[in-house]
Order: C-alpha cells, then structure tokens, then sequence
C-alpha cells in the first residue's frame, strides 16, 4: 500500500542489493498489512415516515452511510542512498537505492519510541563503512520491508436525504464528512539513512484531517 508512503513509493527498489543473492530480498510485500477490519453500513431510518413537525420534516426519510477502517501499518526498507557497494549508478525505475545499512545484533528495528520525532529503533541500523581495500563488494545485512510503518485507522460518516418535488424528480441532500473522528494517520518515516538526523527516521507527513463536505443533487 503505497498511499501510506511518506514518498511515491516506500523504499521498494527494483534491483536486489547483491543480484548474486536474490535470498536476501525476500520479505514483506509493500502493501502488506497483517490486521485489517473493515466494516461498512447502510441505515435507512425508519422513524418520522409521516412527519408533523418541522424536525420531523428535516431528519425523517434520512439515511446514513459510513465505512470504518483500522488496520496495522504497511512496510519500508531502510536503506542507504550513497552507493557503498560501488555498484555505479544503476537505473532504478523508482528512484530508490538497492543498498541497505546492518541491523544491529539483538536489536528490534520496530522497537522504537513509535513518535513522529522518531518512529523505529534508529540503534538497530548500522550504516556501510565503505572500505576502499575490500576486495569484494559490501552489502548491508539489514532485510528488505522489515520495518513497519504507523497503523491506519478512519471513519467515514454521511447523511443523505432525498426531497421529493415532482413524480420522478427529486433533491438528495449530502452531508459528508470524512474521517470524522480527526484522527491523525501518519505516513511513513523517512527511511534513509543517510538522510540528516533530524529527517531520518522522522514522520514528514500524514494523511489528510477532518474533511467535511455538503452537496445538492437533482435526481430525475
């Protein structure tokens, strides 16, 4: 699921770090969310068919529509824009670097303060010191997806009500609002490495806030 990314696309390279061991790319797929519910609805209100009152006029023949979404957060790869395994400048279709930092012994990349300041455990990663002598090409030891981004969670709500005018012709009040709750989803932290300290590791963006929308349509 890219519309979580803090970029285009969360860290996904088209080449693997070493083409001579396609074994270290497996893991997560990019839209991955290993929680996800659900739960949509539809309520015609059954109450105020024969109004007699002006509230009774405004709120009967209403019907209410809404979707609830919560689910666990999607996948990146951390990885390391400067080209330490001197591979050159290889075309990356998506503009993402196929090298990647070392994780840490015993250290858990998701065990981080979970903060838009600082999202994963930064001491898990190791940046590449590039060793000019090496007589072999380095790579870091750090899998591809296996950082996990902030969970998701939104509730869409709407009100409809059809006035009739004339036989087959009808207004239909709208009253959207979406994520209704205002709760804030964050996107994706930047996943570079090499990035400044005060970027790296820190959530720049999130989804958009409470959205409130009101329409009118003729129905004929």
């Amino acid at each position: 699921m890219t519309g979580s990314a803090a970029k285009p696309v969360a860290g996904e390279n088209d080449l693997a770090q070493n083409p001579f061991n396609l074994a270290a790319e497996r893991g997560l797929s990019l839209f991955d969310a290993r929680h996800r519910f659900v739960l949509s609805y539809q309520w015609e209100l059954p109450f105020w068919k024969q109004p007699q009152g002006w509230y009774q006029q405004a709120l009967g023949g209403c019907r209410i529509i809404g979707n609830a979404t919560a689910m666990s957060g999607t996948p990146c790869t951390v990885f390391d824009s400067h080209d330490v395994s001197v591979q050159g400048g290889a075309p990356e279709i998506t503009g993402f670097s196929a090298n990647r930092p070392s994780l840490v012994p015993g250290q858990n990349p998701n065990a981080g303060p979970h903060s838009a300041n600082a999202w994963l455990n930064a001491g898990a990663f190791q940046a590449i010191t590039q060793d000019p002598n090496s007589p072999v090409q380095q790579f870091g030891t750090a899998g591809r997806n296996m950082a996990e981004g902030p969970g998701y969670a939104n509730w869409d709500f709407s009100v409809f009500k059809n006035i009739r005018i004339v036989e087959a012709k009808e207004l239909q009040f709208r009253a959207e609002l979406f994520n209704v709750l205002n709760h804030t989803n964050f996107r994706l932290p930047d996943s570079d490495i090499s990035s400044p300290p005060q970027i790296f590791n820190h959530i720049q963006a999130a989804q958009p806030a409470r959205e409130i929308q009101l329409a009118l349509k003729f129905l004929f």
